[in-house]
């Protein structure tokens, strides 16, 4: 835990002595550098009996709308109701486009971009509890999220929060019982990456007009 704590200092120090760039103030702050923006994180994830590992791994076309894979991990802790789960689906973050349009990305370009990662996911999930299997059939998750954005910057180390609530098949049914801590909720604290690249998605069939 402490490297971990050392590297997040570190990176916020950088990030606090990094010069403005020319573009800091355009109110894109390198979202516009490429139509793909890619994200990795890892962290922990808080749940009912403990903590685990946590990890996701996030595709956005124009910082706005793609899809996203979570994953949890226990590491043998027998505190955790799950030893491990996995949730995929959608992710989407419409603030951006909505303020940049409505010229409201003003600054400061941490304030804009924390903002706007603003995030709704929603997908199946997937977990093992303790002494069963991997359920084969999956359930609902549906999360919120924010990224605080260490450099300013589009591209760059993030520190995310994500809030998660689940509903296992069963809870579907007339009078099941379980809070939303039982049902399987979680709470991840990761530091990830997210970089923006160029990869001509909308116009990978253009041709180059002369």
């Amino acid at each position: 835990m402490r490297p971990a704590l050392s590297a997040a200092a570190l990176l916020a120090a950088l990030g606090a002595a990094a010069p403005a760039r020319a573009g800091d103030h355009d109110g894109l702050y390198g979202r516009f550098d490429g139509d793909l923006e890619l994200r990795v994180a890892a962290g922990a994830a808080l749940a009912q009996g403990g903590a685990a590992l946590a990890a996701q791994v996030t595709a956005l076309y124009l910082c706005t709308a793609g899809v996203y894979v979570h994953y949890a991990d226990a590491l043998g802790a027998v505190g955790p109701r799950a030893i491990r789960s996995l949730a995929t689906g959608l992710h989407l973050a419409p603030v951006f486009l909505a303020r940049y349009a409505s010229n409201l990305e003003r600054g400061p370009a941490r304030a804009d971009l924390l903002l706007d990662s603003l995030a709704f996911e929603i997908g199946p999930f997937w977990a093992e509890p303790h002494g069963a299997r991997w359920a084969t059939t999956p359930g609902l998750e549906i999360a919120l999220g924010l990224a605080f954005p260490i450099l300013g910057r589009a591209t760059g180390p993030f520190l995310g929060v994500r809030g998660a609530l689940r509903w296992r098949p069963g809870d579907f049914v007339a009078g099941a019982g379980g809070d939303a801590l039982e049902r399987g909720a979680l709470l991840s604290l990761t530091l990830g990456w997210h970089h923006v690249v160029p990869s001509h998605l909308v116009d990978a069939g253009d041709g180059l007009v002369r």
